[in-house]
């Protein structure tokens, strides 16, 4: 896609402060319902969105209510719930940027060289928030 048709395209945001397995998987399925409506589609990661994308980490299950975890285990045995390292690998497809925030990275100790290699590249606040002002959806998870 071209600079100026990247600009005139319909742009949505998320925010993705929660590393609970069921609200990055939700993040992630927004993403991908935007992208495949043709929206340019950035996502911040901060806190623990932040350290979910820690590589090793995409699949823990650690912060996430019990009773999902309960059934996550089920629908992963069902094939009924995808993995969030298939989902990134999708959305990545489709055109999502994912940046870190640099805020997030230095209270939590955290080195882009830490992050999975899907992250693009470390934006703080005011820039993501000029990518927000210009979005049509603007989400918080």
């Amino acid at each position: 896609m071209s600079a100026s048709s990247q600009q005139a395209a319909e742009q949505a945001t998320i925010i993705l402060h929660s590393g609970s397995y069921d609200r990055v998987s939700y993040a992630l399925s927004l993403a991908s319902i935007c992208l495949a409506m043709g929206m340019v589609t950035h996502m911040l990661l901060t806190y623990g969105g932040l350290k979910r994308f820690v590589k090793g980490h995409l699949e823990d299950l650690e912060g996430t209510d019990s009773a999902f975890q309960v059934m996550f285990q089920r629908g992963k045995a069902s094939g009924g719930i995808r993995s969030i390292e298939e989902m990134l690998a999708d959305t990545r497809k489709l055109g999502l940027k994912l940046y870190a925030c640099p805020n997030a990275l230095a209270n939590m100790s955290i080195v882009p060289s830490d992050l999975v290699e899907e992250v693009d590249e470390v934006m703080g606040l005011a820039t993501f928030v000029q990518l927000a002002r210009n979005a049509s959806i603007n989400w918080y998870i």
